[in-house]
């Protein structure tokens, strides 16, 4: 089987090609020119110069693949690059599904996220039948590319399968890094006291997920989440992470009221314009209150989690050593 992942010189992009590696197949991985792709070379993986915003170049990487990965996007939305934001992840998921439905794909999966439903909720059974309420732009974004795709199934009969991920943990998570150097350097302080859940995932569990979504039959049109086995207590995570990485006593708690009423306050401005309040994504990621039902994603693909938290955290924490991070 011929497989092309887009997005592949991403975390959880590398990561899927190292799992795929294992399998018997073709392995073709889309990197933008002059992107550096030295990471990939001990995978035998053929690397496709070429970019989701360019149909004609996605078309030729998608030649003669029966298994496509879409992880290519942009996160960051700041000033000027929302819109590539916008373009990339939307404009880019269309041109994907254009391109399977054109080389006959058989299997498309996609890498959303479970930021489409909303840093506010405070629900600790979210399931794939939540009612999505994005509040940020990558989000919306995500949002928007899910609906886009299952468009393209319903009417074009494309065959796609949506994996909504958590926040991911693992070898390599540079998103992690400043929380782990801010907790190392003892200057991390809690919002509130704590005992609101947040659900992570080791990368492993991740594209392991990713791997029965490619591969498990009759799922087409179907989401599943994935995430790690179970959600954790941030004040737990947080002391995991710094047993892991030697941190001295953390300082006191801040009163989470005035940061409550700042979230509330960007919310509301997103909902009025599209945009947020500076630093509002981290204030809500440290007053989130939620957790992910993983009952769909066990019983029909078959996925269980097997890296705990506290593994995940060590994981990470020795990358960050080895590379001198930390």
């Amino acid at each position: 089987m011929n497989v092309l992942v887009t997005g592949a010189t991403g975390f959880i992009g590398r990561h899927l090609l190292e799992r795929l590696a294992h399998e018997k197949g073709r392995l073709r991985a889309l990197a933008l020119p002059g992107e550096d792709t030295s990471a990939l070379d001990h995978l035998g993986a053929e690397i496709v110069r070429g970019d989701v915003l360019d149909y004609q170049s996605l078309q030729r990487a998608a030649s003669n693949c029966q298994l496509i990965f879409h992880l290519a996007a942009r996160t960051e939305a700041s000033g000027p690059s929302r819109k590539a934001l916008e373009e990339v992840n939307i404009q880019g998921a269309s041109n994907v599904a254009r391109a399977a439905l054109c080389v006959g794909a058989g299997r498309l999966v996609f890498c959303s996220s479970g930021a489409l439903y909303g840093r506010a909720i405070k629900n600790r059974s979210i399931t794939e039948e939540t009612i999505p309420i994005p509040d940020s732009p990558y989000g919306q974004s995500k949002f928007s590319a899910e609906r886009i795709l299952l468009s393209h199934h319903q009417r074009d009969g494309l065959s796609v399968v949506l994996a909504r991920t958590s926040a991911v943990l693992g070898p390599g998570a540079m998103s992690w890094l400043n929380l782990f150097k801010t907790i190392a350097a003892g200057r991390f302080r809690l919002i509130g006291d704590g005992h609101n859940h947040h659900h992570t995932a080791d990368i492993a569990d991740i594209v392991e997920g990713l791997a029965l979504c490619g591969s498990v039959t009759d799922i087409e049109g179907r989401t599943y989440i994935l995430a790690g086995a179970k959600s954790v207590r941030l004040r737990d995570l947080v002391q995991t992470i710094a047993e892991e990485v030697g941190a001295p006593g953390l300082p006191a708690n801040l009163p989470a009221g005035p940061f409550r009423l700042y979230e509330m306050a960007s919310r509301h401005l997103f909902s009025w314009t599209g945009y947020r309040l500076p630093r509002a994504d981290r204030i809500d990621l440290y007053l989130g209150d939620r957790a992910f039902d993983l009952s769909r994603s066990g019983r029909e693909l078959g996925y269980i989690p097997k890296v705990s938290t506290k593994e995940a955290v060590h994981r990470t924490a020795a990358w960050f050593r080895e590379h001198g991070y930390i």
